[in-house]
């Protein structure tokens, strides 16, 4: 059973790959996924706890001055984690966009992340060789 119970995500990990734990979409060159490792969401949930605001979304950014459209999505280590929240996936998409994800990767992530800017919180970073990785964190209270 999944640290983070809801269906959707039940489902995700019932398609993962059994020894990683991920799921795996190839994009063209790249490559989106989708870690569902109860460890990792378990991070992302202590890292989720740490934030003031309320937020649907947790990006790994270059820095942690300014507007989110003025930073680009980086990997984990040593970045700014900084949360948001936006209403829809599309919106979600069009900021993973605008911090410099591909639109073939973003597209993944809308089609892929079940609750997506609605009521599940994702976490997204980049994986060294520019592939993008989310993370499902938690259910948003409503």
């Amino acid at each position: 059973m999944s640290c983070l119970s809801d269906p959707r995500i039940e489902t995700l990990q019932r398609r993962a790959d059994a020894s990683t734990g991920e799921l795996n979409v190839a994009i063209g060159e790249g490559a989106f996924r989708i870690n569902l490792r109860d460890d990792n969401i378990k991070l992302w949930q202590e890292t989720l706890n740490q934030q003031s605001a309320t937020a649907n979304l947790l990006l790994a950014c270059e820095n942690n001055e300014g507007d989110l459209s003025n930073t680009q999505l980086t990997w984990v280590v040593g970045s700014a984690i900084r949360s948001t929240h936006v209403h829809t996936s599309a919106e979600a998409s069009d900021l993973l966009q605008t911090m410099g994800v591909s639109s073939a990767l973003a597209k993944a992530a809308l089609e892929h992340c079940p609750g997506l800017g609605e009521d599940l919180i994702w976490a997204f970073y980049l994986e060294r060789h520019g592939w993008l990785i989310a993370t499902p964190v938690a259910a948003l209270d409503r």
